[in-house]
């Protein structure tokens, strides 16, 4: 009789796993980036999400990165919350008081959808980096979301999980078994794409990228904005990267002129 048992490289399953792990700094507690916050948390298939919210008014959910925190988008709530809008901070699963040690851009679309009456009808989400991917994954099942402001945003999983597979030092045999793994881990890297997905929202969009951005090019965001089926700006810069657009003057005030727009 003949083994057929499927074995696994485990340089392979290692850098599957450490592709969904963010790193420990990742889960530093940082919702209570202005007084008066009120603190909560929500229910979701990944565990309890740690949410933060101020003011009143038509919601605003704002959303960190990968290995980011909430306190990164922190510019955006003071002139939001002058423009009469409550503010809504969440951080990702698996990261700050978050649950959960693993997450994936799918796994955490799942989260904020089971989130969505707790968090209510939002007037807009403002992301950034793989939180745009995840939004636009939320969105796409059903998270109610009038418009989207989406920073620094990367077009398709598979590239990055590409990407760091050849910075783990696995082969390319080796980075599309780990794309496997990450299949049978119930995470579809080549089903995440948002220049797919962008033919078929509607909601109007707000893209902002730094043509220096050496995470995620320019081009990742373009290609969405192309595709996007709804009425689509681009607020293109230079100089400020991937993570000092969060900080930008310029940034705050045209995400908070799209968010209050009429």
């Amino acid at each position: 009789m003949n083994d057929t048992t499927l074995t696994v490289d485990p340089a392979v399953e290692r850098a599957a796993l450490a592709f969904l792990t963010p790193s420990p700094q990742a889960k530093a507690p940082s919702l209570d980036f202005m007084p008066g916050a009120r603190r909560r948390l929500i229910d979701s298939p990944s565990g309890p999400l740690a949410a933060a919210e101020w003011g009143e008014g038509p919601a605003v959910l704002l959303m960190h990165g990968w290995d980011g925190k909430a306190s990164d988008l922190a510019a955006f709530a003071p002139a939001l919350l002058a423009a009469g809008h409550k503010v809504i901070a969440v951080n990702l699963p698996a990261h700050g008081e978050s649950a959960g040690e693993r997450t994936s851009i799918p796994g955490s679309a799942r989260a904020f959808v089971a989130a969505q009456e707790a968090l209510g009808p939002l007037r807009a989400v403002v992301a950034h980096s793989i939180a745009t991917a995840v939004t636009v994954e939320a969105v796409a099942l059903g998270l109610p979301a009038q418009r989207l402001a989406l920073i620094s945003a990367p077009a398709r999983y598979a590239m990055y999980a590409k990407g760091f597979a050849a910075q783990a030092g696995l082969s390319p045999e080796q980075a599309e078994q780990m794309l496997e793994a990450l299949r049978a881990m119930g995470v579809d890297v080549h089903s995440i794409s948002t220049p797919r997905r962008a033919a078929a929202l509607k909601q109007p969009v707000l893209f902002v990228h730094s043509a220096d951005d050496r995470v995620v090019p320019i081009a990742d965001a373009e290609a969405s904005h192309a595709k996007w089926a709804g009425p689509a700006q681009f607020l293109r810069l230079d100089g400020l990267g991937h993570r000092r657009l969060l900080q930008s003057p310029e940034v705050v005030a045209a995400v908070t002129a799209f968010v209050t727009a009429p």
